[in-house]
């Protein structure tokens, strides 16, 4: 699994990344964050998002994750694959490419309402990228 939930939290539900790179501790965490939704494997990559915010990190990493969840709520998109296409100190934007949450084909896990600032955090540990993000659920 490229993530583990994060348990010692009450009400609310966490996940904790690890990546070689931003670009891929950026995109895990919003695939991690989807797969939380939804098994993202059973996902077709018919539908295709760009997003993007404008926030210097950590807070960017939380507000990526609640552009992505904003396209879910309006559209039942559910991202399975993620692209980072531009990344510096104040601004994320990536592309998304997945398919619609079917409940009738998709099994349901969380409802997560958002990322939070709550515990949110990016370190560099020998080389290793390490991001947790807490959601509201």
């Amino acid at each position: 699994m490229f993530y583990e939930t994060i348990d010692d939290i009450t009400a609310d539900a966490g996940i904790r990344v690890r990546a070689k790179d931003l670009n891929e501790l950026i995109c895990k965490s919003i695939i991690a964050a989807f797969n939380e939704i939804t098994d993202v494997e059973d996902i077709n990559k018919e539908i295709e998002h760009i997003i993007e915010v404008s926030s210097p990190l950590p807070y960017a990493l939380a507000d990526i994750i609640n552009e992505a969840l904003i396209i879910h709520e309006t559209e039942n998109f559910i991202a399975k694959e993620c692209k980072v296409l531009e990344l510096d100190k104040n601004k994320i934007k990536v592309m998304l490419k997945g398919g619609k949450f079917d409940p009738e084909r998709h099994k349901s896990k969380l409802v997560i309402k958002a990322a939070t600032y709550h515990r949110l955090k990016i370190e560099k540990i020998n080389g290793e990228y390490i991001g947790e993000v807490i959601f509201d659920i």
